[in-house]
């Protein structure tokens, strides 16, 4: 056994220490471990760029923007910015990202915040779309349409949903909630594949009991699932994995083959209710990715949520920051590989996971507790 963990921990090493370029082919979105936030870059066939979200103001959008300056040639534009909501958790780089590069068009929802980090993302996109020419798409003086495709070469970003103003006939939201509700959410679309992109979207009351609730924005997502299709074999899982989100009926609409939980030491976050709701629907445990790979809230005494955190991927160490991004890699055949970049270098497609799966029953408990497992290293999961 000590033999086997000890080669386990070389060809850990070794592959650690590969250096690659990115891929040359297909479509390449890398969800960046920017902490308690939200950041996704995607290069796309023919120099086409897209960002999704800017990343943490906690170190200034510095995460984010490292992992933008490793994908997006500092000469290249970036057709699309969309900023899902107006939390500053999601707009960190917004200024670094409009300060550096071209940019032709930023979709956001207009809502008007006090925070220091919104009045400078703000102030940026005001200046770019006056000094540059960028469109600068604001759901408060222009609503966009569900189903509104932007076209990125041979990928497309379909818009989905997103509001300024909140329909009236949703049921009764908190603030926060109504601000969450607001996001923008995003399917990329190429090579018969996509990904789904939902920033902080609201589908449940955080704790709600009943395992069948679904309200607000999932829930227009659910019933207008004719018109605007949401089915991806990826899905960043929205608001970090809260339970806040991912609602039962949301899950089974989109029917994802790989989930990401993009989160950080804060909140609890992945809970294990949400993680529970995902492998109740069928998706592999070994299929859902957490940036966070390795905390462990329930440690820190600080922490009032760290209870509710999804056990499955912690240790006693905790995570160490700026380790946890993950990698989505759609060939032009439409091959799709979903893995962690253990090494920070673009495509050295590591992927660290148990080396016994555990097994996970359904449950309606809030609670998913896998037994304790060693690691060890795959290259590469791949889904045709």
């Amino acid at each position: 056994m000590k033999r086997i963990g000890l080669l386990s921990a070389v060809f850990f090493l070794l592959a650690t220490l590969v250096v690659a370029s990115q891929p040359e082919s297909g479509a390449y979105i890398r969800v960046v471990d920017v902490g308690a936030g939200l950041c996704c870059v995607a290069k796309l066939p023919d120099s086409h760029y897209m960002v999704y979200d800017a990343g943490n103001y906690v170190d200034k959008g510095k995460s984010a923007m490292k992992a933008i300056k490793e994908m997006i040639p500092d000469d290249a534009t970036i057709d699309l910015l969309v900023l899902s909501h107006s939390d500053s958790d999601h707009n960190g780089a917004v200024p670094d990202i409009c300060r550096d590069y071209k940019i032709t068009k930023i979709l956001r929802d207009g809502l008007e915040r006090t925070t220091k980090v919104w009045e400078a993302a703000n102030a940026a996109i005001v200046a770019k779309a006056k000094d540059e020419g960028c469109e600068d798409v604001n759901l408060k003086h222009n609503p966009v349409a569900p189903g509104t495709r932007y076209e990125l070469g041979s990928a497309s970003a379909v818009f989905v949903c997103g509001w300024y103003d909140l329909p009236k006939d949703w049921v009764p939201l908190h603030p926060n909630e109504q601000i969450n509700a607001r996001s923008i959410v995003i399917r990329l679309e190429y090579a018969g594949k996509s990904v789904l992109f939902a920033g902080d979207t609201v589908g449940r009351h955080k704790g709600d009991p009943d395992v069948n609730a679904c309200i607000a924005a999932e829930q227009y997502m659910v019933s207008n699932i004719s018109a605007v299709p949401i089915h991806s074999e990826v899905v960043i899982a929205p608001h970090h994995g809260s339970d806040a989100a991912s609602s039962q009926a949301w899950v089974s609409a989109v029917a994802p083959d790989y989930v990401i939980f993009s989160c950080g030491h804060k909140y609890g976050h992945p809970w294990a209710s949400t993680a529970q709701r995902y492998l109740d629907a069928g998706v592999p445990l070994l299929n859902i990715f957490r940036t966070d790979i390795g905390d462990n809230e329930a440690l820190d005494p600080h922490d009032v949520d760290g209870k509710y955190e999804w056990s499955y991927g912690m240790n006693k160490e905790g995570h160490k920051a700026g380790t946890g991004d993950v990698g989505v890699w759609i060939r032009p055949d439409g091959m799709l590989t979903v893995s962690y970049l253990v090494d920070k270098s673009i495509a050295a497609k590591s992927w660290i996971v148990p080396a016994t799966q555990p097994t996970v029953q359904p449950s309606t408990e809030n609670e998913c507790r896998p037994p304790a497992a060693r690691w060890r290293l795959f290259r590469r999961h791949r889904c045709w």
